[in-house]
């Protein structure tokens, strides 16, 4: 089992760190800007930010990271186990001028390098589908967040609408994996995006781990017609 685990982490890493130099590119071309709108509704479901510090769990190039430190937050630690997509995020937080209020470093989802209630609260942004093993990863940010923290995590899912699900399965199973390849020059890497959202839990599934994780009053909130949703609780 810890093998298996160990080789999806791996293949996550190489796959992501491969179209680092185009991800936020492809994000907001695919998406057609709608994630930035995304983002800045889940920041929302936080609550109160001043003087509070978050840990950004699988932060990527730093866009949430980022939404959150804008909002007020007084510190905010961005994690990520990929060396390109760490480099990156922090070119944009030094071009951002929040050098002093964000933190992008090295820190597998599955064995976070923080101390137990260390965070007011944690975030994930479509990084949770790409865990190795979502309990564990779910486990990992219940242990570092402290009692009364809210844990965010904006992941894609699939339209209940069934017309519309048919539209976006074409969308997402055919023209995304092409766009994104030409741009990419990784178009497997756009194929394994549908094919990670269509074998994640649903909402209603997905909200009874991060309850058995440690958090309650967890709530789903659909976004755009169901293609996205927010994922949020507080720390027990």
């Amino acid at each position: 089992m810890e093998n298996s685990v160990t080789e999806k982490s791996e293949a996550v890493r190489r796959m992501f760190s491969s179209i680092a130099h185009r991800y936020d590119f492809l994000n907001h071309l695919l998406s057609m800007g709608v994630d930035i709108v995304w983002r800045k509704q889940a920041v929302a479901q936080l609550g109160s930010l001043d003087g509070r510090s978050f840990l950004d769990v699988a932060c990527g190039t730093g866009d949430l990271s980022i939404e959150i430190a804008m909002a007020g937050a007084g510190k905010v630690t961005g994690g990520d186990f990929s060396d390109n997509m760490i480099t990156i995020g922090r070119e944009k937080v030094k071009k951002n001028g929040l050098d002093g209020k964000i933190t992008v470093e090295f820190a597998d989802a599955l064995n976070l390098p923080y101390s137990d209630a260390q965070f007011d609260g944690a975030t994930c942004a479509f990084g949770a589908r790409n865990f190795a093993d979502l309990d564990r990863g779910l486990n990992e940010m219940a242990r570092v967040v402290k009692p009364g923290g809210r844990l965010v995590i904006l992941e894609f899912t699939t339209p209940s609408n069934p017309l519309f699900a048919e539209v976006y399965r074409l969308y997402f199973t055919r023209i995304l994996p092409l766009v994104g390849g030409i741009f990419s020059g990784m178009k497997s890497a756009y194929e394994y995006l549908p094919d990670s959202v269509y074998k994640f839990p649903a909402p209603a599934e997905f909200s009874s781990r991060i309850e058995k994780a440690g958090f309650t009053d967890v709530r789903f909130t659909p976004l755009t017609l169901g293609i996205c949703g927010i994922h949020s609780g507080v720390r027990v």
